[in-house]
C-alpha cells in the first residue's frame, strides 16, 4: 500500500484490499460447500440417476446460496469482537467506513455474482454427468431464469441485516439477530397497518373486520388506499425501505462506535 493510499480519507484501494483479504478468509469454507454439493448431488445421479439440485427448476440453488450467503454476512464482523482478532481488526490500515463497506460489497454483491458463476458451472457438469449415466441431462440451472432482480434484493436485505447483527451482538449473532428482525418486522409493521386504519377512517371509508380465530388472522373487507392493496404497500415499505435504511445506517455507526471505544482503551 503507497503513502500516497494511505493519506487518503476514503480509498477505493483499501476498500479493494480488504475484499480480497475477506476473499481468501472465505475461500475454504466455499470450497468445501462447493465440494459437498457437488458429492450430494453425484450421489444422487448414482442411486437415482438424476441430480437432485436441477430438478424443480433449480430453485435448491437459489436457496443454498441465500443460504450461504446469509451465514457467511452473520459472522462478517465477527473478528472486530474478540480478544486477538479485535487488536487486529483495529489496527487494519483502514477507516471504519472503509472496513463496513468492504464487508458489505462482499456479501451483497461480490459472493451473489461468484456464487451464480459456481453453481451454474456445477450444475451444467452435474448435468453432463447425468447424462452419461443415463439420466436426461440437459437440465442446468440459470441464474437469468432465477428471481431475478427482486430475488437479489430479498437476498440483500436479508444479508444486510444479519452483518448488521455481527457488527452489534459479540456472541450468538445469527440466533439474535433473527429474534430482532422478526420483532422489528411485527412492530413496523403494526404501526404502518394502523397508519392505514387511520387514513381509511379520514377518507371516510369503511375500516374492515379483523377477526383472531385459533392463532389465525382475518381481515374481511376491503383494505386498499389509492387502489393499491394496504397490506402489499405496508410490506414493500418495510422490505425494500425502511429495514435496509435503519440497518445501513445502524450498522455503521455501531462499527465505528466499536473502534473508538476500543481505540480509548
Amino acid at each position: 500500500m503507497t503513502k500516497e493510499t494511505l493519506a487518503k480519507p476514503f480509498s477505493a484501494a483499501r476498500v479493494s484490499l480488504l475484499i480480497r483479504n475477506r476473499a481468501f478468509e472465505d475461500a475454504p469454507a466455499f470450497a468445501i460447500g462447493v465440494g459437498i454439493l457437488a458429492g450430494l448431488n453425484l450421489l444422487s445421479i448414482l442411486i437415482g440417476g438424476r441430480a437432485f439440485m436441477n430438478e424443480s427448476g433449480g430453485q435448491s440453488w437459489t436457496f443454498v446460496m441465500s443460504l450461504a450467503g446469509i451465514v457467511l454476512a452473520a459472522s462478517a464482523f465477527k473478528g472486530m469482537h474478540d480478544g486477538r482478532s479485535g487488536t487486529d481488526w483495529l489496527l487494519l490500515p483502514a477507516t471504519s467506513l472503509e472496513k463496513y463497506a468492504a464487508a458489505l460489497i462482499s456479501y451483497l454483491i461480490i459472493f451473489p455474482l461468484v456464487s451464480m458463476v459456481a453453481a451454474t458451472g456445477l450444475s451444467a457438469l452435474l448435468s453432463l454427468v447425468e447424462l452419461v449415466a443415463g439420466g436426461p441431462g440437459g437440465r442446468i440451472w440459470n441464474p437469468l431464469r432465477a428471481a431475478g432482480l427482486s430475488g437479489w434484493a430479498d437476498y440483500a436485505t436479508g444479508a444486510l441485516i444479519f452483518a448488521v447483527g455481527s457488527a452489534a451482538f459479540r456472541k450468538r449473532a445469527l440466533i439474535k439477530t433473527l429474534g430482532m428482525m422478526t420483532a422489528y418486522v411485527l412492530v413496523v409493521s403494526g404501526l404502518l397497518f394502523l397508519a392505514v386504519l387511520l387514513v381509511r377512517k379520514l377518507q371516510g371509508l369503511p375500516i374492515p373486520d379483523i377477526a383472531i380465530n385459533n392463532g389465525d388472522i382475518k381481515i374481511g373487507g376491503d383494505l386498499a388506499i389509492g387502489g393499491q392493496p394496504a397490506l402489499d404497500m405496508i410490506m414493500n415499505v418495510v422490505r425494500y425501505a425502511l429495514i435496509p435504511v435503519f440497518a445501513l445506517v445502524y450498522g455503521y455507526f455501531r462499527v465505528a462506535e466499536k473502534e473508538a471505544l476500543d481505540e480509548v482503551q
